[in-house]
């Protein structure tokens, strides 16, 4: 008899379309991944029934349901369903192109880009756009649109400078994800390759946290968390095949971050990191074993933040319980590229240290997000796909 390697073991998920049950005739995803900490929980209760002879009369089940983790490295593409599911969106937005056109121009004054023809009316508040076409790098990236008029959009996330409209200026709104209320629960399948007919099945996992770190010298990683009903052995998938999982380059900390913003402004940092929670609850009832429901709390996103100190502008932000915005700008090398963004965020511990001989100065602060009053969200993630 063989003994499965972890090497051989593949994920791979389906949405459900009735919450806990097993999912047949469709294709499951492939899941890109580290690792992953999947099992399910057995309540008991042991009988206090006494007996002359000490021993236990009776163990009982009184609940149980499923849990655990998927670790991952950051890829453009491999987990977007998840990242959907774990922010409750009803789904990813479509995206907006303009051009490519001749009337766009960069002006620094205010810094906004002009359409002579009047074509920007479709563009969107507080959405993250790509530019592209203009001579001078400055004019081109990512930038969030703080203002949409049908000739005029005003942008924060870099500082543009003047140029006139150039023959090839496109300009793409990404599709987003916000946090919302959207329940989504998946079957997820672990199968031992190397092993004939062995396979577990997990039933009604909705994602309960996500968390994403980056740092120097280190791939982007992450983990996704679930809570769900049940997990069962099974001898084969109940799906039709498998979707082949997307094949983006692992992100890491140097060559595909572009930008780390702070109040819209570039942060010179060593790390930062993001955890969503979602304070799920599994609803259980007599006479049914496992969850039947899930119940959703509030959305709870925090982080921490290593950044160099430079001057007393940031930790003020801490002192002075200032609110301010984060954002993280991920590209990768073929183009592929993710921003999010917390609009609303307060520092809520703070220190700047010597810590020892021969040390930078850091500014280790922990923030906290909440809604924005007028973009009315917590978090958001944008999409950009490669041209």
């Amino acid at each position: 008899m063989g003994v499965s390697d972890t090497n051989r073991v593949q994920l791979a998920c389906v949405e459900e379309t009735s919450f806990g049950v097993k999912v047949t005739g469709s294709n499951l995803q492939i899941l890109r991944h580290t690792g992953e900490t999947l099992k399910q929980e057995t309540g008991i209760q042991v009988s206090q029934e006494i007996r002359s002879d000490r021993q236990i009369a009776d163990v009982a089940r009184t609940s149980i349901h499923a849990s655990g983790q998927i670790n991952y490295e950051m890829s453009y593409g491999a987990y977007d369903d998840l990242l959907a599911a774990a922010l409750m969106s009803a789904g990813w937005s479509s995206p907006e192109t303009v051009g490519p056109i001749t009337t766009i121009a960069a002006v620094a004054t205010g810094n906004t880009f002009t359409d002579s023809g009047n074509g920007l009316a479709d563009l969107d508040v507080g959405q993250w756009i790509k530019v592209s076409g203009f001579s001078n790098a400055a004019n081109n990236g990512f930038f969030k649109l703080v203002s949409v008029a049908a000739g005029e959009i005003q942008v924060s996330g870099g500082t543009l400078v003047d140029e006139s409209a150039s023959p090839s200026v496109t300009i793409t709104q990404g599709g987003q994800i916000v946090n919302g209320t959207t329940k989504t629960s998946f079957n997820i399948e672990r199968t031992f390759s190397d092993l004939t007919g062995e396979l577990s099945l997990f039933t009604g996992m909705m994602v309960d946290t996500l968390s994403l770190n980056a740092a120097l010298n280190a791939m982007i990683t992450g983990s996704v968390g679930f809570i769900g009903s049940r997990e069962e052995s099974l001898a084969a998938s109940g799906g039709t095949g498998y979707d082949a999982a997307a094949t983006g380059e692992v992100m890491n900390g140097v060559d595909d971050i572009t930008g780390l913003l702070e109040g819209g402004a570039v942060l010179n940092a060593q790390s930062v990191s993001f955890t969503l929670a979602n304070n799920l609850r599994a609803r259980e009832k007599l006479g049914h074993l496992g969850a039947f429901d899930m119940g959703t709390g509030t959305v709870n996103v925090t982080g921490t933040l290593e950044a160099y100190f430079e001057s007393a502008t940031l930790f003020d932000k801490y002192l002075n319980y200032t609110a301010t915005s984060l954002s993280l700008v991920l590209l990768d090398g073929a183009g592929n590229a993710y921003v999010i963004d917390l609009p609303n965020a307060r520092f809520t511990d703070g220190s700047r240290q010597a810590g020892a001989q021969n040390q930078d100065v850091l500014a280790n602060l922990s923030f906290q997000a909440f809604r924005h009053a007028t973009e009315d969200v917590t978090i958001r993630i944008a999409r950009f796909p490669a041209a």
